[in-house]
C-alpha cells in the first residue's frame, strides 16, 4: 500500500470513528442541558398531542389536552381530546377519570402506581441518574419548523425504570422538550408532542384537586 493510500485510510477510518462519537457527545450535552434546566422548574404548564400504538392490538388512538405539574409529586392531565377525562395525582392518591374509554368509573390508586409513573413521564426521564441509561442519538432534526436534537435513552438494567427504550428530541434554542417517545416492555409506543411549553405558571389552586362525579363508582382495582 502506498503512502498516499495508507493516509487516505487512516482519514477515512478516523472520519468514521469520529461522526458517531460526535453525535453521541451531542446528545449528553443536550440532555444534560434538559437536566439542569428541568432541576430548577417547580410548576409546569404544557399543552400536549399523545399518540399511543399497541402493536399486541393493532391499532392506535390520538388525544391532546393540558398538563400541569408542581414538583415534587403533582401532576394533572385535563384531555380537550376525548373531552371529559382526567388524570390527577395529589402527591398521594392517583385518579384516573376516562369515561371515555371507562364510563361510570373512577380508578384510585397510590400516588406511586405505575400510572402516576406514567403521568410523570418527564421526572422518569430527567431525574433518574443519568448513569442509569445508555445515551445515544444525538442527530439534528426539525419538528414543525423546531430544530431538535435526538437523544435516546436505554435503560442499563431493566429494573431502572418502566419502560424498555425512550427517545427525547429537545429544543436547540431552549431547554425544553418538543417531543417524547417511550417504548413499554410490551412494545407499546406513547409519543407526545408538547405543543407549547411554560415553566414557572402560575396554577390554579385546585389544579390537583379531584372530586369524584356524582353518582361515579371509585374502584381500586387496575382492569385486567
Amino acid at each position: 500500500m502506498t503512502t498516499l493510500t495508507t493516509s487516505a485510510a487512516v482519514i477515512a477510518l478516523t472520519f468514521a470513528v469520529s461522526v458517531p462519537l460526535a453525535a453521541q457527545n451531542g446528545a449528553e450535552t443536550a440532555y444534560d442541558r434538559m437536566a439542569r434546566a428541568w432541576s430548577s422548574v417547580q410548576t409546569l404548564e404544557a399543552t400536549f398531542d399523545q399518540k399511543i400504538t399497541n402493536p399486541l392490538l393493532g391499532r392506535s388512538v390520538t388525544s391532546k389536552g393540558v398538563f400541569l405539574q408542581e414538583r415534587p409529586g403533582k401532576v394533572s392531565i385535563t384531555f380537550t381530546q376525548p373531552a371529559g377525562d382526567r388524570i390527577v395525582g395529589d402527591g398521594k392518591t392517583l385518579w384516573v377519570y376516562l369515561p371515555s374509554s371507562a364510563p361510570g368509573q373512577v380508578l384510585k390508586l397510590p400516588g406511586d402506581a405505575d400510572g402516576a409513573i406514567v403521568a410523570d413521564l418527564l421526572g422518569q426521564l430527567l431525574e433518574t441518574p443519568k448513569r442509569a441509561f445508555i445515551i445515544s442519538g444525538g442527530d439534528a432534526v426539525t419538528i414543525d419548523g423546531r430544530a431538535t436534537r435526538r437523544v435516546q435513552l436505554l435503560p442499563r438494567s431493566p429494573d431502572a425504570v418502566p419502560f424498555q427504550k425512550a427517545t427525547l428530541w429537545l429544543d436547540e434554542q431552549n431547554p425544553r422538550p418538543v417531543r417524547v417517545q417511550v417504548i413499554d416492555g410490551q412494545g407499546v409506543d406513547r409519543t407526545i408532542t408538547l405543543t407549547s411549553w411554560t415553566p414557572g405558571a402560575t396554577l390554579p389552586r385546585d389544579a390537583f384537586r379531584f372530586a369524584v362525579p356524582k353518582g361515579v363508582k371509585v374502584t381500586t382495582k387496575l382492569p385486567m
